[in-house]
This record gives structure tokens, sequence and C-alpha cells, in this order.
């Protein structure tokens, strides 16, 4: 007599694998996303340590950091960081900016992506993110202390802070959309200073 599987017993090994399947790739997915929320925090404290420096070493700000302080690190804002050689980043001396993979600024690990899905002469600002949001959405926002009393005033996009700072950077996380930072929780939103850092 021959032995051989039942019908029922090759749909329980099927079902076995498919459950094992399913929740490695959902281990996977979560290990993904914590990587991509480490990686962006680290990149804006990273910037902000740039920012420090450059301020610290240079004792002035960059005229084009003075314009754009409140919002985006966009690649005429991040040059003069790239120039100094503050931060790694690919630009054109001849046209003031940044460029290559860094021609929309500097932008958090969700957006990376997406712009290194298209060639450099693309406008990648409008893209979408798989996150969520365009490229634009994705460009680090920052402040700073631009009249050198230590601290630096944060009035933009809901947030309304003074934190004891030559300089703070922040990102909308992985959605793109901006929360305000008072909001309970601070939803996905990256900060590099906490409460505790902010003057009342």
């Amino acid at each position: 007599m021959k032995s051989a599987f039942s019908l029922v017993e090759m749909l329980v090994v099927v079902g076995i694998i498919a459950i094992l399947t399913g929740s490695s790739l959902a281990v996977y997915s979560n290990m993904t996303n914590k990587a991509q929320v480490t990686k962006g925090l680290e990149l804006v404290m990273n910037t902000t340590t740039a920012l420090t420096q450059y301020f610290q070493e240079k004792g002035f700000w960059a005229d084009a950091l003075i314009e754009g302080s409140g919002d985006r690190l966009n690649a005429k804002a991040a040059y003069p960081l790239a120039k100094a050689g503050y931060m790694s980043l690919s630009y054109d001396a001849n046209m003031r900016s940044l460029s290559g993979l860094d021609r929309c600024g500097i932008v958090d690990p969700w957006a990376m992506d997406a712009i290194k899905a298209v060639s450099s002469s693309s406008n990648a600002d409008h893209l979408k993110v798989r996150t969520g949001g365009t490229v634009d959405d994705h460009i680090l926002r920052y402040a700073i202390d631009d009249d050198g009393d230590g601290i630096t005033e944060i009035n933009t996009e809901g947030i309304s802070a003074r934190v004891r700072a030559t300089a703070c950077v922040w990102s909308c996380g992985p959605d793109g959309v901006f929360q305000p930072y008072s909001k309970r929780g601070r939803s996905d939103d990256i900060y590099s200073w906490t409460k505790a850092m902010e003057v009342r």
C-alpha cells in the first residue's frame, strides 16, 4: 500500500507556510520602518550639529541660511553647509546650489527613494513619496538663532517655541504631513529638541 498526503494534509501544510510567510513579512516591514525612523533622526541630529558648527566656527550665518530660517533646508539654504564641508552633499559652486541626488535640498530618508528613481535633470520636488506627500514635503525644516542670544525662536507651521539652541531642525516624518509640536505625542514627526530645552 502506497502512503501519500491527503488533500487535507496538503492544505494544512500550505496554510502553515502562508502563516509563517505572512508573519515574517510583517516583522520585516516593521524593522524597515524602524530603520527609516532611525535614519531620519540621525539626519535631523547631524544637520543640527552641522548648523551649530557652522555658526561656532564662522561666527555668523550665511545670508541663504538667514533668509530661509523657519522654512525648508532647500538646495539654496543648504548650500553653505555643503560648501564649507559641514555636510557631505553634492553641490554646484557656479549655481550656488546643491546638485545630483541632493538637488532638492536635505530630504529625509522617505523621499530619497523617489529622488533616486528619476534622472538628475528632472524636477523631483513634486514627485510623490511612497509613504505620503511629495519630496517637497520631506525636505527638512529648520530655524536658527539669528540674533545671537542662544535661543532659537520658532514660529512656523504651528510651532511656536523658544528653544535653548543655536539651531533647530525637524522632519515631517514618513507621511510628509506636519503635525504641530505642541500636539500630544508629537505624532511621527522628528525634532532635534525636546520640551526640556524650551524656554518659558
